[in-house]
């Protein structure tokens, strides 16, 4: 019943019926993994879809010969959560690696095979499944292709740098933060990504926020309760919170 549970929180299982979900749930294993442990690699076989139980992903473009990077990070994915579409795409290869990116990261692993074998002997089912997940990624690409003029919302983009610093001063919490409230019902629009250090190590950990057309805000000295009032005040009604803003951080 846990897993089934977990699945009808996730988007792309939403839909389904209780035995629809009793019957992919059997298909889940539990996975615990570390900060800094690899899911799986760039050009590996797809073989698992990802569910994010606990803690957050990062998806990496990893350059050939180099150690991986934080600052090589596209997207960080948090709870609730699908990764690993590749799975069920031909050529069924990963086109990005995937990191822990918490102090701990809790998973559900779906294994290729059984859920395409599933899918395939009950096509409303696989329909329902794949055409939620045709929505997530064309709503996420419309995000980051700025959502466009007639979007309902303006395009927010919260950057949370994770230089070394930064981590130290307790980056990844507010990273956590930050993932968790744009999971949130209204906050579809918001993207949240990583970036490297401002330069401004004393008054880590640093955030940016943008919102189309009004300009960059940069906070200081952010943790998780400071992180969860800029998504309430500034960026769902507007208002900046000035007490926190680094100086000469308006753009």
């Amino acid at each position: 019943m846990a897993a089934i549970d977990m699945l009808r929180k996730v988007e792309t299982f939403q839909s389904l019926s209780d035995d629809e979900l009793l019957a992919i749930g059997k298909l889940t294993t539990e996975k615990r993994f570390n900060y800094g442990d690899r899911l799986f690699k760039d050009g590996e076989s797809a073989t698992h879809l990802w569910i994010v139980k606990e803690g957050v992903i990062d998806l990496r473009f990893d350059l050939p010969g180099r150690e991986t990077s934080e600052e090589s990070t596209l997207s960080s994915i948090s709870a609730n959560k699908t990764i690993g579409w590749s799975s069920l795409v031909p050529p069924y290869k990963y086109k990005l690696s995937a990191y822990c990116a918490s102090t701990r990261c809790t998973v559900l692993e779906i294994d290729r095979e059984p859920l395409r074998e599933y899918l395939t002997k009950h096509p409303k089912t696989g329909y329902q499944v794949l055409s939620a997940i045709l929505r997530v990624v064309g709503r996420r690409f419309q995000r980051l292709q700025g959502a466009g003029d007639d979007a309902p919302f303006s395009p927010v983009k919260v950057t949370v740098h994770m230089a070394t610093c930064g981590i130290a001063a307790g980056a990844r919490e507010v990273m956590q933060a930050a993932m968790e409230a744009s999971s949130a019902p209204g906050n579809e629009w918001v993207t949240v990504e990583s970036s490297g250090c401002l330069g401004k190590c004393a008054t880590e950990p640093n955030v940016t926020v943008e919102i189309q057309s009004q300009g960059a805000v940069v906070y200081q000295k952010m943790d998780p309760e400071k992180m969860r009032r800029v998504f309430e005040d500034h960026i769902a009604n507007g208002q900046i919170v000035n007490e926190w803003v680094l100086e000469g951080g308006k753009i």
